[in-house]
């Protein structure tokens, strides 16, 4: 037997990035108490990071948001190389918008991807 969960959101944060400074869009999960981020490596990353941030604004009245946003967890992109994959969950959390962002350079060869997934 299986069960599908009901109200699960899915989101591709970032795709085969290397760039240091490159950002994904943020996310609102404030009606997901269980949120978990994976970070996908592609080839060989040897070096660099990536950060998970949060922060809280109103996209109605803050578009282009560009104030401070503060760090949940880092991932190193050692840690994912070959294919590999990280899950980081913060479960469970009250949590309002979250992205991910390549902290420092990706360095290898290789890439990284991350993807939201909230229930």
């Amino acid at each position: 037997m299986s069960s599908v969960a009901m109200n699960t959101l899915r989101v591709p944060l970032l795709y085969q990035q290397t760039v240091d400074e490159t950002t994904s869009e943020p996310v609102d999960v404030s009606a997901y108490p269980h949120v978990t981020i994976y970070v996908i490596g592609s080839g060989t990353t040897s070096s660099g990071v990536l950060t998970i941030e949060t922060a809280d604004f109103n996209p109605a009245n803050e578009t282009g948001y560009s104030g401070t946003w503060s760090p949940l967890d880092t991932v190193n992109a050692s840690d994912v190389t070959g294919g590999a994959q990280k899950a980081v969950s913060f479960t469970p959390r009250a949590l309002a918008f979250v992205r991910t962002r390549i902290s420092t350079v990706i360095g290898g060869g290789g890439n990284v991807s991350t993807v939201l997934r909230a229930v």
